[in-house]
Protein backbone atom coordinates (compact mmCIF):
# COMPACT_ATOMS: atom_id res chain seq x y z
CA UNK A 1 0.00 0.00 0.00
CA UNK A 2 3.08 2.21 -0.08
CA UNK A 3 2.92 5.15 -2.51
CA UNK A 4 5.40 5.08 -5.34
CA UNK A 5 7.27 8.08 -3.90
CA UNK A 6 7.24 6.83 -0.31
CA UNK A 7 9.92 4.88 1.46
CA UNK A 8 9.13 2.46 4.28
CA UNK A 9 10.34 3.85 7.59
CA UNK A 10 11.00 2.47 11.06
CA UNK A 11 8.60 4.18 13.43
CA UNK A 12 8.13 4.23 17.19
CA UNK A 13 4.55 4.93 18.30
CA UNK A 14 4.04 5.81 21.98
CA UNK A 15 0.50 6.04 23.33
CA UNK A 16 -1.02 4.95 26.62
CA UNK A 17 -4.40 4.38 24.97
CA UNK A 18 -4.32 0.81 23.69
CA UNK A 19 -6.94 1.41 20.99
CA UNK A 20 -5.12 4.46 19.59
CA UNK A 21 -1.73 2.77 19.75
CA UNK A 22 -3.03 -0.37 18.04
CA UNK A 23 -4.95 1.53 15.35
CA UNK A 24 -2.10 3.90 14.48
CA UNK A 25 0.36 1.00 14.44
CA UNK A 26 -1.92 -1.06 12.20
CA UNK A 27 -2.47 1.83 9.75
CA UNK A 28 1.24 2.58 9.53
CA UNK A 29 2.07 -1.09 8.97
CA UNK A 30 -0.54 -1.20 6.16
CA UNK A 31 1.37 1.70 4.59
CA UNK A 32 4.49 -0.49 4.60
CA UNK A 33 6.29 0.95 7.62
CA UNK A 34 7.94 -1.08 10.36
CA UNK A 35 6.29 -0.06 13.61
CA UNK A 36 7.34 -0.57 17.21
CA UNK A 37 4.81 0.44 19.86
CA UNK A 38 5.07 1.39 23.52
CA UNK A 39 2.37 1.94 26.13
CA UNK A 40 4.22 4.69 28.03
CA UNK A 41 6.86 7.33 27.62
CA UNK A 42 9.36 5.42 29.73
CA UNK A 43 8.74 2.19 27.79
CA UNK A 44 9.15 4.09 24.53
CA UNK A 45 12.44 5.63 25.61
CA UNK A 46 13.72 2.20 26.66
CA UNK A 47 12.83 0.84 23.21
CA UNK A 48 14.50 3.81 21.55
CA UNK A 49 17.76 2.97 23.31
CA UNK A 50 17.66 -0.52 21.76
CA UNK A 51 15.84 -0.06 18.46
CA UNK A 52 16.88 2.13 15.52
CA UNK A 53 13.96 4.24 14.30
CA UNK A 54 13.49 7.00 11.74
CA UNK A 55 10.74 8.88 13.60
CA UNK A 56 8.93 8.91 16.95
CA UNK A 57 5.19 9.56 17.25
CA UNK A 58 4.02 10.23 20.80
CA UNK A 59 0.73 11.01 22.46
CA UNK A 60 0.63 14.22 24.49
CA UNK A 61 -1.41 13.34 27.58
CA UNK A 62 -0.04 10.20 29.18
CA UNK A 63 0.48 9.25 32.82
CA UNK A 64 4.09 9.49 33.94
CA UNK A 65 6.05 11.09 31.11
CA UNK A 66 3.92 13.38 28.96
CA UNK A 67 4.50 13.74 25.23
CA UNK A 68 6.41 16.97 25.91
CA UNK A 69 8.75 15.13 28.29
CA UNK A 70 9.19 12.28 25.81
CA UNK A 71 10.04 14.75 23.04
CA UNK A 72 12.56 16.57 25.24
CA UNK A 73 14.26 13.30 26.23
CA UNK A 74 14.29 11.98 22.65
CA UNK A 75 15.97 15.19 21.47
CA UNK A 76 18.48 14.93 24.32
CA UNK A 77 19.35 11.38 23.20
CA UNK A 78 19.16 11.90 19.44
CA UNK A 79 18.79 15.57 18.46
CA UNK A 80 18.15 14.92 14.76
CA UNK A 81 15.46 12.29 15.24
CA UNK A 82 12.06 13.70 14.20
CA UNK A 83 9.37 13.70 16.89
CA UNK A 84 5.67 14.04 16.07
CA UNK A 85 3.22 14.91 18.83
CA UNK A 86 -0.19 13.30 18.33
CA UNK A 87 -3.01 14.78 20.38
CA UNK A 88 -6.72 15.36 20.53
CA UNK A 89 -6.02 18.76 22.07
CA UNK A 90 -4.04 20.35 19.23
CA UNK A 91 -6.03 23.57 19.35
CA UNK A 92 -5.37 24.00 23.08
CA UNK A 93 -1.60 24.21 22.55
CA UNK A 94 -0.50 27.86 22.44
CA UNK A 95 1.62 28.79 19.45
CA UNK A 96 4.24 30.28 21.77
CA UNK A 97 4.45 27.26 24.10
CA UNK A 98 8.18 26.73 24.68
CA UNK A 99 7.90 22.93 24.53
CA UNK A 100 6.95 23.15 20.86
CA UNK A 101 10.67 23.46 20.06
CA UNK A 102 11.08 19.78 20.99
CA UNK A 103 8.62 18.52 18.38
CA UNK A 104 8.90 18.64 14.61
CA UNK A 105 5.18 18.33 13.87
CA UNK A 106 1.86 18.07 15.65
CA UNK A 107 -0.96 15.88 14.38
CA UNK A 108 -4.55 16.19 15.57
CA UNK A 109 -6.35 13.04 16.70
CA UNK A 110 -8.01 11.46 14.97
CA UNK A 111 -5.40 11.83 12.27
CA UNK A 112 -5.98 10.52 8.80
CA UNK A 113 -3.70 8.22 6.90
CA UNK A 114 -2.83 10.93 4.36
CA UNK A 115 -1.79 13.38 7.10
CA UNK A 116 0.37 10.77 8.81
CA UNK A 117 2.02 9.75 5.54
CA UNK A 118 2.64 13.39 4.56
CA UNK A 119 4.31 14.21 7.88
CA UNK A 120 6.34 10.99 7.98
CA UNK A 121 7.53 11.52 4.42
CA UNK A 122 8.41 15.16 4.94
CA UNK A 123 10.25 14.64 8.22
CA UNK A 124 12.19 11.54 7.17
CA UNK A 125 12.96 12.42 3.56
CA UNK A 126 16.54 13.46 4.34
CA UNK A 127 16.89 11.56 7.58
CA UNK A 128 19.90 9.65 6.28
CA UNK A 129 21.02 8.05 9.53
CA UNK A 130 18.23 6.36 11.46
CA UNK A 131 20.57 5.78 14.38
CA UNK A 132 20.93 9.54 14.79
CA UNK A 133 24.70 9.70 14.49
CA UNK A 134 24.86 11.54 11.19
CA UNK A 135 22.90 13.13 8.41
CA UNK A 136 22.30 16.78 7.72
CA UNK A 137 21.04 18.60 10.78
CA UNK A 138 17.60 20.08 10.29
CA UNK A 139 17.29 18.84 6.73
CA UNK A 140 14.50 16.45 7.68
CA UNK A 141 12.38 19.19 9.21
CA UNK A 142 9.99 20.84 6.79
CA UNK A 143 8.73 23.45 9.22
CA UNK A 144 9.50 23.66 12.89
CA UNK A 145 6.43 22.47 14.79
CA UNK A 146 4.17 22.41 11.78
CA UNK A 147 0.65 21.54 12.85
CA UNK A 148 -1.27 19.22 10.59
CA UNK A 149 -4.89 19.11 11.65
CA UNK A 150 -7.75 17.22 10.13
CA UNK A 151 -10.05 19.30 7.91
Amino acid sequence: MMDSGSTPRRLLVIDDDSACRTTIGWLLRKLGHTVTTAESGSAGLALLRQTPVDLVMTDLNMPGLTGWAVARLVKAMRPRLPVVLVTGEVYAIPLDQPERTWVDAILAKPCGVAAMQTVIGALTRDHADAAGSGGPQGASVVARTRTVARP
